[in-house]
């Protein structure tokens, strides 16, 4: 069974929070604010406007070339697939254990990602761990509220010149779009019942985080994961396609939503967490 990344990052999180009350004044005020933003405080928007931003996002990086291909390069450069592996390790443990927040960890993927879909065709698996945490440093600055020290100082000057290596790749474009961002609009129109509003806000971002592993799901456009991870925990009842359908047609039509690609998807995240999901 393929490890489900996104589950162990939670027990990292988790561990680091327990073990903060051990270390010093900054450790542990550190590990204690991640925590509280991670559980209370909403990320993103629930009003219409933020989404066309969101979506704006999403088609200034497609027409940048920046969009994810790695599940197409991998059939002819497998190599791409250890170097990612070694990378979501560095990223899921180094990441967990500094306590970073969940976005964080999403988004240090997405660079990834990103990076192992335009970088030639040379094997990079030996700089693999050097590029995981250069884009976790990078994806520490757009995210991070509090200044977080990853322990990584005798490399710093490799670190940086990676990191630059990166943003220069990506033509100075580090605002990447994920599905996390979309999961407060999604609630206010998919989850009805009130009483399972919280349960299915907690449920939703595990579900987007389990998708870290699957080089498949993550080349899925942001908004048709967020749509379908927060369809699968708002319901108690697994909802047919054309329930689904019903449920994107009420959104507005000038998104030109994917409804195959959200059924696709929902169908897919149902298969990989049947475990977690409150539903029958």
């Amino acid at each position: 069974m393929a490890e489900d990344w996104g589950d162990i990052f939670k027990n990292l999180q988790m561990s680091a929070n327990e073990e903060a009350i051990f270390k010093g004044d900054y450790e542990r005020e550190f590990v204690h604010k991640q925590i509280f933003a991670e559980e209370f405080e909403d990320i993103g928007e629930d009003n219409e406007d933020y989404i066309e931003n969101m979506l704006k996002e999403e088609e200034k990086i497609a027409i940048a070339g920046l969009t994810n291909i790695l599940p197409l390069r991998t059939l002819s450069l497998p190599w791409l697939l250890e170097a990612r592996r070694t990378a979501i390790y560095n990223i899921v443990y180094i990441g967990g254990c500094n306590g970073v927040r969940k976005i964080t960890v999403y988004t240090a993927m997405i660079y990834v990602d990103r990076y192992l879909s335009s970088v030639p065709k040379k094997p990079i698996s030996p700089i693999a761990k050097l590029l995981a945490i250069s884009c976790l440093y990078l994806a520490c600055e757009q995210f991070e509220e509090y200044e977080c020290q990853i322990s990584t100082s005798n490399y710093i000057g490799s670190i940086m010149s990676m990191k630059y290596n990166i943003i220069t790749q990506f033509k100075w474009i580090v605002t990447f779009v994920t599905p996390i961002q979309f999961v407060k609009y999604f609630l206010s129109r998919f989850c009805r019942d009130l009483s399972r509003k919280l349960y299915a806000k907690s449920i939703t971002v595990e579900i987007i985080m389990s998708t870290i592993g699957d080089v498949r799901l993550m080349s899925v456009s942001a908004f048709v994961v967020g749509a379908a991870a927060t369809l699968l925990a708002s319901n108690s009842n697994i909802l047919t396609h054309e329930m689904i359908k019903d449920e994107i047609n009420a959104l507005p039509k000038k998104w030109l939503i994917p409804i195959d690609e959200v059924c696709s998807c929902y169908d897919r995240l149902l298969e990989t967490n049947m475990h977690r999901l409150d539903i029958s």
